[in-house]
């Protein structure tokens, strides 16, 4: 027998193994906690790319034969880059456990469905977007890798249609690397950083802006031995002072600061049809990953 339930506290420890399973496959080697599925997880508003509710009801799983078998996590919000006024729904992850069978998927599908339904004025419904991952999961991303076929094929089957792919970007760093001064006099580096949403290098020249990098290191559990990994979340140019090495200096300083505490490996991504942000990602020094990263939508009915 197959049923959907709300999630209870009771049910953490199996969806934190369930989850772990669903790493590994990922070569994720380090285990999730139910203590982080709380706090990385059910507790995360999406910041910094996204504001999202906290919202229990849509945190739903479904058993098959007493077992936990999959659970779908339904939300609303919107995008950082959206108007203040938006409101979309937001399918924010969806795990399921490894041999489930197709009706588990249906089902969550259809619980995120009749959730959205009580939901008034949205825009759309974003399912997967990468803005709305979990800091402790695929390193902050929110995304369908392209090995989850059967998922796919569900979502298509629900009416969801593909509307973004992404390519990652990665760049290993063994020591401190040498940084190079930009070809500029008179520049000044601010540097903010907030405890829970990283650090941010901008540089000025008198008042005018001239560039800015905003960098996340991601949680890890602890004990986890794996390479700690941080993300390039930002980087802007200002359109007269480009060309000028600035970018470059950027990101160097903040590589040393991440290697100071520890960090080894700096993600970025790339929508599939920006070539041109691909081509600055493998001028920086970045290498592009096999992780593709696929983006779902649909109306709001």
């Amino acid at each position: 027998m197959i049923e959907a339930s709300p999630l209870r506290s009771r049910h953490l420890p199996a969806l934190a193994s369930l989850w772990t399973q669903a790493l590994a496959q990922q070569n994720e080697r380090c285990p999730i906690s139910a203590r982080e599925i709380e706090d990385h997880v059910l507790l995360h508003g999406g910041e910094p790319r996204a504001i999202l509710a906290i919202d229990p009801r849509g945190w739903i799983i479904v058993r098959s034969n007493n077992a936990l078998a999959g659970f779908v996590h339904c939300t609303v919000g919107r995008l950082q880059s959206d108007d203040p006024e938006t409101l979309r729904g937001i399918l924010r992850g969806l795990v399921l456990a490894p041999g489930a069978p197709a009706a588990v998927i249906t089902m969550l599908l259809r619980a995120a469905d009749a959730y959205f339904r009580t939901k008034n004025n949205l825009a759309n419904i974003i399912a997967f977007h990468l803005h709305t991952g979990y800091p402790r999961l695929n390193h902050g991303r929110g995304t369908v890798t392209n090995t989850h076929w059967a998922l796919m094929d569900a979502l298509g089957n629900a009416n969801y249609r593909l509307t973004w792919r992404w390519l990652f970007y990665s760049r290993d760093f063994a020591d401190i690397i040498p940084e190079h001064l930009p070809r500029l006099p008179g520049l000044k580096l601010q540097w903010e950083e907030k405890m829970d949403e990283g650090f941010t290098l901008s540089v000025w020249s008198d008042l005018d802006f001239v560039a800015r990098a905003r960098f996340m290191i991601f949680p890890q559990s602890p004990g986890c031995d794996a390479p700690r990994v941080a993300s390039l979340y930002h980087l802007e140019v200002a359109a007269a002072y480009r060309h000028h090495g600035v970018g470059k200096w950027l990101l160097e300083r903040g590589a040393n600061y991440l290697i100071s505490r520890g960090v080894n490996r700096l993600l970025e991504d790339a929508d599939h049809e920006d070539a041109l942000m691909q081509s600055r990602l493998l001028h920086l020094g970045f290498r592009e990953c096999e992780l593709r990263g696929y983006t779902y939508e649909k109306d709001h009915v």
